[in-house]
């Protein structure tokens, strides 16, 4: 499976122009089966979903899921996190990891089949502040989140964390539970800013049971100019004792989690 991560800076590019298109150009060309993506929002053209993760899902041929992170009254317009994927997304959660007095954050979860498992996958998107970064990370790490006893397949974490350092608490604290894709790979893997990259801001974790087959930076021209950050891919190999038949599906509306089948899970 592939698997990508990118900060859409609003969809705002280098050039100051909010382009939708152009960002579905450039997923189009990596083509993964699932990315995750933060910063995602712009104020609606006329005709255009109100929902950027349904515009970028029309725009690609994907299936799109939000979490919103703002409020509309306050930005006039969606904005957040999102996941496209190229199959069916099978449930969705959003959780809140905002911080009192800082910017709202949040992290959206959507289960899909991939690989021929089903799989966990969480786009997340961490504070500036590195006291704020460490709340976010450990309610991340909480039962709550990332060791629910309900997730039940493999777990992808993508997003932008923030952390311009291996050796800061966060991607320590991630790496006590997940495996660092750029790590095992061994590629650095910077992605910011986008027109000479040398941080590695955007990062992906991934569960025990996903083998890492290599960590690329989208570095085409396309990709510097749509964002300032530049796509972060990983491929991914489910490893044979991971792969589950398929349980019910599950989906949350309003706070209730239903089998696909409208009856509740059980």
């Amino acid at each position: 499976m592939r698997i990508m991560s990118w900060n859409l800076h609003g969809m705002k590019g280098a050039d100051g122009r909010r382009d939708p298109e152009r960002i579905a150009r450039v997923i189009e060309d990596v083509a993964p089966d699932v990315a995750g993506l933060q910063e995602v929002g712009m104020p609606p053209a006329p005709g255009a979903p109100d929902d950027p993760a349904r515009l970028l899902a029309a725009l690609t041929g994907m299936h799109g899921a939000f979490g919103p992170t703002l409020s509309r009254p306050r930005h006039d317009f969606a904005y957040g996190n999102a996941v496209l994927a190229r199959e069916p997304v099978l449930a969705v959660r959003n959780y809140d990891l905002s911080v009192a007095g800082r910017e709202p954050r949040g992290c959206v979860r959507v289960d899909v089949e991939l690989g021929g498992a089903r799989v966990h996958f969480f786009s997340a998107h961490l504070g500036l502040h590195w006291r704020e970064r460490r709340r976010q990370a450990a309610q991340l790490l909480s039962a709550d989140i990332l060791r629910d006893a309900a997730l039940a397949y493999p777990l992808v974490l993508v997003g932008d964390f923030n952390s311009a350092s291996n050796r800061s608490a966060v991607p320590r604290w991630l790496r006590r539970q997940l495996v660092d894709c750029a790590i095992a790979a061994r590629n650095e893997a910077p992605t910011f800013p986008s027109r000479f990259p040398i941080l590695r801001l955007d990062h992906c974790y991934v569960g025990a049971s996903l083998r890492v087959r290599g960590v690329e930076v989208v570095r085409t021209s396309a990709a510097r100019r749509a964002s300032d950050h530049l796509p972060l891919v990983v491929d991914l190999e489910v490893r044979p004792g991971a792969r589950r038949p398929p349980a019910p599906r599950l989906v949350e509306t309003a706070g209730v989690t239903t089998r696909g089948d409208g009856r509740p899970p059980g």
